[in-house]
Parts: structure tokens; sequence; C-alpha cells
């Protein structure tokens, strides 16, 4: 029993401060010499993972003749053919919304009601054009939508009648997404 503990001791660095009363009465405090600690070190500890910091976003707008025109750097899979853990399709699923936000909420002033939007998904290979496509840019859509509209109830906003969507898709050797929102001639 002895000998297991000796294997488990690391050396420890352990720093701790100084406080040195100066001559004319002030206080200073220093930080004092390292000193090595024998210690047990607990292996089962789990160490904390630093968080990384977002990527710089290229996105591009374009608003002309009552048209607004955004290019999303966003990939999409398709929503009903994954079977991935939940966390992962959240993550992706609030990425999504989160880059439609930014793009889009600078350009909310150019976009009145009723209105069309059209998204164009750019990926290096189709997907099936009725099932697939709208199901891979569902939340892309919900965000749009809940910008344009004002409405951020989960599953209102693009249930509004003023708003019609097509889907479109481009073989892209890059993953993207544009949206092109224009004025509805009913």
């Amino acid at each position: 029993m002895h000998n297991l503990r000796k294997k488990n001791k690391k050396m420890v660095n352990s720093r701790s401060d100084s406080i040195v009363r100066n001559s004319d009465g002030s206080i200073s405090i220093r930080k004092s010499i390292r000193k090595r600690q024998n210690r047990l070190g607990n292996t089962k500890v789990a160490l904390r993972k630093k968080s990384s910091s977002k990527a710089k976003i290229d996105m591009k707008s374009e608003v002309s003749g009552g048209k607004v025109i955004l290019h999303l750097p966003l990939e999409t899979v398709s929503e009903a053919n994954n079977f991935e853990h939940w966390t992962k399709k959240h993550q992706r699923h609030s990425e999504q919304k989160r880059i439609v936000s930014l793009g889009l909420k600078p350009l909310r002033q150019h976009i009145s009601l009723p209105c069309h939007i059209k998204i164009i998904r750019r990926a290096p290979r189709k997907l099936d054009r009725w099932d697939n496509l709208p199901m891979s840019v569902k939340y892309i859509l919900d965000a749009c939508c809940a910008i344009i509209t004002g409405d951020f109830r989960p599953g209102r906003a693009d249930d509004d009648e003023r708003i019609t969507v097509s889907y479109d898709q481009i073989v892209s050797p890059q993953y993207g997404v544009s949206l092109e929102i224009s004025k509805n001639l009913m």
C-alpha cells in the first residue's frame, strides 16, 4: 500500500504571495519564490477545455432595386437523413441562426412585407429537391422569417402568409447559402 502511494506522488509547483510592509508604512504584495511540494496527484479530475474564439465570418450582401441578396458561409446537411447526437444538431442549428441574424439584421430596413425568399444552397453534392433540400435549410428559413416579421416565437414566423419561399441548389466546391429576398408581386 505504501509503495502505491509513492508512485502516485507528483512534484507540484506552488506560488504564494508575500506581503511586505515597507519602511514608510506602505504595504507591497510580491510574488514569492516558487516552492516545490510533494503531493498526491488526482488523475481523475477532468481538465477544463479552453473556449475557442469564434472565427471571422466571410459574408457578402447586396441591396439593389427592392432586392436583398445575402451570401452566407453555412454548411447544410439533410436533417431528414441525419442521425447525429442531439447536441451536435443543436450546435449546428444555433450557429445557422446566429449567422443568419448577424447578416440579416442590418439589412432589415430594406425588406418590406409581402416578400419572396429564395434560398439557394451551394454544396459539392445535390440533395433531393422535394424532401431533403427544404429540410436542410429549415433553421435558416426560420431565422430569416423571424427577423423579417419580428415574431420570434418558435414555429410562428415562417407561417406568415405574406412570405413565400422557393428553394434551389447549385453544385459548388465550397459550402454556402444565398438568400434572395425580393418584393412579392401578388
